[in-house]
């Protein structure tokens, strides 16, 4: 594998902990897989390596480029995602995690089960909380490792009345995961910590067990996973990679401090730096290095393209979302006419909302086009109507599934299915189970012989699957208007169940790390733009980049001004969106307020009588192309007579 300097420094550290500030497209994968293979060259145990990635996607590409560096030593390295690598030890000692046998559940299983809880608790008050709202104060308030009355009271306006009725919902909804034996996924991460710091034995067994603990993507980790890498290092050796400058999922607990700290959290550490940029052109690199510059933080960041210079970064002003929309559809037709592939371009948008104009544009114009971002796969109503059968078979007392499943069947209403399941829930096993529905709902032999039908193939999960498939394929297809679409995602999770080694592996791994359904549909000959949010865009590159909606309330977006942190964390978002273009950078945008026009280079959007902040408000005008030099307008030119030409 052919290094630079900095990343053979990086791959060869002999010292302690470290820390590769790996800016943009400065090749931290290339880094970190180097850094493995001389590990294990060097004659480190491939066995008492660790890998932490934040997607499974991302640690089999690693696990594919050591396995042509070191062969049969990369499948002995332990690799996957923070949430794989804990439920792995929750299920291999159990006794000592004090964690029995449970099902993982997804987000629409808890909302569904906080629904329950809320009603129970509050009733139906309106003006409380919606189950939504209380499933993120649960998950923000553990994933950044506080108490769930102290995150309430710092960040949300309730009032103590209030805080405690969500206190007393919260504990209702924790009282039922124990009930039903359910995990959502932020406990895997808790329970797994908890132990680790408050268990010296289960700490011990751990920390023997591994002498490097390498990590990706650095800056998104959370409070909770810093106490676990914390808790597992010495005499393990931490090897973080990330880019302070790209830390943009603070909404989901990620602690930039984490990177921006790290020599202060680990004593005697070292920082290491990668500055040469491979995918962007200098001109795009000197556009993000001065946005950073901006910064009242210390980055310290300036990327040099190792590909050298190329074109400048567009900034082109329109009136409204229709012109803008109007405008990039054109300039990928003509693109593609000048047989250019549709693949080559993206266009990153703040917000998935904020693309529907682009969106109808690209439909109306028959341009090919991919979402990311779409509905996960195992989230799709069919998928989930399949995933309930086979959920109840793995935890009898799994009471969503078991309600899913049972109203799938002609004349099983709520009232009928809360009754069943009210006797299933003192049982232990799924063949007692059976024995009841046999007896309380006799006329429904047919629902009966499918749930045993897929109990006879269990142990073989495509099989299962296929089984499941077909016996429910009937009453599916009658709820469902686009079953032959819907029927071939029930062929493509059979041969993803066909890579595991039970049906409970295959479900918990993708409820995990969830598939998108325009993943699953793709192929890999489609030749489609991209339009990408630019919180998905991480990790994502291409030839052409339309950066659309840079303007004022947007970046840095409206909600955030006024929060100095929030407003900094705008300016990453910023500066990852343009990171992603290769060669060609073009942003497109509005200055109106109120309808009132605002001049282009009056970059201080006023509103209210104030001035609202924007990143580009003082942007030189030499790192960029304006409208103003591509398009002037022929109309208001003097008339030169062809006799004096």
């Amino acid at each position: 594998m052919e290094l630079n300097e900095g990343q053979r420094k990086a791959a060869e550290f002999a010292g302690g902990h470290a820390l590769v500030l790996a800016g943009a497209g400065t090749g931290k994968t290339s880094t970190i897989v180097a850094r493995v293979a001389h590990l294990v060259q060097s004659g480190a145990d491939a066995r008492r390596l660790l890998l932490l990635t934040f997607t499974r996607r991302a640690a089999r590409e690693m696990k594919y480029r050591l396995k042509s560096q070191i062969g049969a030593a990369a499948d002995a390295i332990a690799a996957g995602t923070f949430h794989n690598f804990c439920l792995s030890y929750l299920r291999r000692w159990p006794d000592l995690f004090q964690c029995p046998e449970l099902t993982i559940i997804d987000r629409d299983d808890q909302l569904q089960l906080m629904k329950l809880a809320r009603a129970t608790t509050i009733g139906t008050d309106a003006a409380f909380p919606k189950p939504a709202d209380l499933v993120n104060y649960s998950s923000y308030a553990r994933n950044t490792n506080r108490g769930i009355k102290t995150y309430l009271v710092e960040f949300t306006d309730l009032d103590p009345d209030t805080v405690a009725q969500v206190q007393a919902v919260l504990n209702n909804y924790t009282d039922r995961k124990r009930e039903c034996r359910y995990l959502d996924y932020d406990d895997i991460l808790h329970f797994f910590a908890r132990r680790l710091h408050g268990d010296a034995v289960v700490r011990q067994k751990l920390q023997s067990r591994y002498d490097h603990l390498l990590v990706d993507e650095m800056q998104d980790t959370n409070p909770l996973q810093w106490l676990i890498l914390d808790g597992l290092r010495d005499p393990a050796k931490l090897f973080c990679v990330g880019d302070d400058a790209q830390s943009i999922y603070a909404f989901r607990g990620a602690d930039f401090q984490n990177v921006h700290s790290f020599a202060e959290r680990v004593p005697d550490s070292t920082t290491l730096k990668l500055n040469e940029n491979y995918r962007s052109t200098q001109e795009i690199l000197d556009l993000s290095n001065w946005l950073l510059n901006q910064s009242p933080l210390k980055y310290d960041k300036e990327l040099r393209s190792a590909r050298g210079p190329g074109i400048k970064p567009v900034l082109l002003e329109v009136d409204d979302d229709l012109e803008e929309a109007d405008w990039v559809a054109t300039d990928l037709m003509d693109r593609h006419n000048g047989n250019t592939p549709w693949r080559d371009h993206m266009i990153l948008t703040r917000t998935a909302y904020a693309s529907r104009s682009v969106e109808a544009a690209l439909i109306e114009n028959d341009i090919p086009y991919r979402f990311v971002g779409g509905t996960t796969l195992l989230a799709s109503a069919h998928v989930k109507d399949l995933l309930s059968m086979l959920r109840v078979i793995d935890n009898v007392t799994d009471q969503l599934a078991w309600m899913r499943f049972l109203m799938l069947w002609p004349r099983i209403g709520e009232k009928t299915a809360a009754k069943a399941i009210d006797g299933i829930l003192q049982l232990t096993n799924i063949a007692d189970a059976v024995k009841l529905l046999r007896k309380r709902l006799a006329d429904k032999q047919e629902m009966i012989a499918a749930i045993e039908s897929v109990i006879e193939t269990w142990q073989k999960p495509r099989e299962a699957i296929e089984t499941a498939s077909k016996v429910l394929g009937k009453i599916l297809e009658k709820r469902y208007d686009d079953w032959d679409r819907r029927l071939k995602d029930f062929a493509l999770l059979q041969r993803l169940a066909s890579k595991h080694e039970s049906v409970r592996s295959f479900i918990e791994t993708y409820t995990l790390d969830p598939i998108t359904e325009s993943e699953a549909q793709r192929q890999d000959a489609d030749d489609l733009v991209t339009l990408i949010t630019v919180h998905s865009a991480k990790g994502t590159e291409a030839p052409v980049c339309y950066l659309i909606g840079v303007a004022p309330g947007n970046y840095p977006h409206a909600r955030s001004i006024g929060d100095d942190a929030q407003e900094e964390e705008e300016r990453r978002v910023l500066y990852v969106a343009m990171t992603r273009a290769k060669d060609e950078l073009i942003m497109t945008g509005t200055m109106r307020s109120h309808g009132a026009f605002v001049p282009h280079q009056n970059r201080r959007w006023t509103s209210s009588g104030s001035s609202q902040p924007y990143f580009l408000s003082n942007l030189p005008d030499h790192l960029v192309t304006t409208d103003t030099q591509m398009l002037s307008d022929d109309f208001d030119d003097e008339i030169i007579s062809f006799r004096d030409r």
